[in-house]
């Protein structure tokens, strides 16, 4: 494969397919337009997620997505990660599976549906992508629908 996701599920009391979300993952990556690339995906519990939104952003509370670019910690140089068959490297997400399980209810989604459209919001941070201010949010989620629509309509 192309693509390599490492995968670290931190969070056992909430049952995820890992095959399938390294799947999704890699689907979005091509649709992104990358042929070859790597990053890792920790799914933790709130505390774990507010201890890492603590210690990296110096906010003491919960979130359902963290990001953290390689590009962005190394100056926006092209990064090729040695021992991965030169695939770009983009960085890391800890996605919080309960904050994802609540949102879903609340937004109507089924929780799977949420954990797809939280990778794909990691993932866009890895490039660059923002989302500060209304407008720039509004762009993001846009980018997000459109990816996860193509990306359902390949799986199905």
């Amino acid at each position: 494969m192309a693509h390599e996701i490492l995968l670290k599920h931190e969070c056992p009391r909430i049952k995820v397919s890992e095959a399938k979300l390294k799947k999704i993952a890699a689907r979005i990556l091509s649709d992104l337009g990358f042929k070859k690339a790597a990053l890792s995906v920790l799914l933790v519990d709130g505390p774990e997620m507010r201890r890492l939104n603590r210690r990296y952003l110096r906010h003491a509370w919960s979130t359902d997505v963290l990001a953290f670019s390689e590009k962005k910690s190394r100056g926006r140089a092209q990064t090729r990660n040695p021992g991965r068959d030169n695939a770009d490297f983009l960085g890391d997400i800890a996605l919080c599976l309960p904050t994802i399980r609540s949102q879903a209810k609340e937004y109507e989604h089924t929780f799977e549906e949420e954990l797809h459209y939280c990778l794909c919001h990691g993932i866009l941070h890895l490039m660059g992508y923002e989302d500060k201010n209304r407008k720039t949010s509004k762009t993001m989620h846009r980018k997000q629908g459109q990816i996860l629509k193509r990306v359902k309509k390949k799986s199905v």
